[in-house]
């Protein structure tokens, strides 16, 4: 899943779990870095995972914090063994 579609996604779902419209475009652009590096390093598996671990964590008056999100990206992107490099000279 491209970036931008991630992006959408996510609004998508969190619009459905918040009670009040405050989610804006601002806020869904924060996670577009953890969106590229999932593109870049995972797969789309990986990428729905992440907007729904987002989506379980927004409440109103709570976005978790990238740096939180990215963690998590690199979690997922390093389990089943895919290197986030090819390891370089041995």
């Amino acid at each position: 899943m491209r970036p931008e579609t991630a992006a959408r996604q996510l609004e998508y779902v969190v619009a459905s779990r918040l009670d009040e419209d405050s989610w804006s475009h601002w806020e869904n652009t924060v996670y577009g870095e953890v969106f590229e590096y999932v593109y870049e390093n995972g797969t789309n598996r990986d990428m729905a995972a992440v907007i729904d671990r987002i989506g379980a964590e927004v409440r109103d008056g709570y976005r978790p914090k990238p740096a939180q999100v990215r963690d998590y990206a690199a979690t997922l992107c390093t389990e089943r063994g895919r290197p986030l490099a090819d390891g370089g000279e041995q």
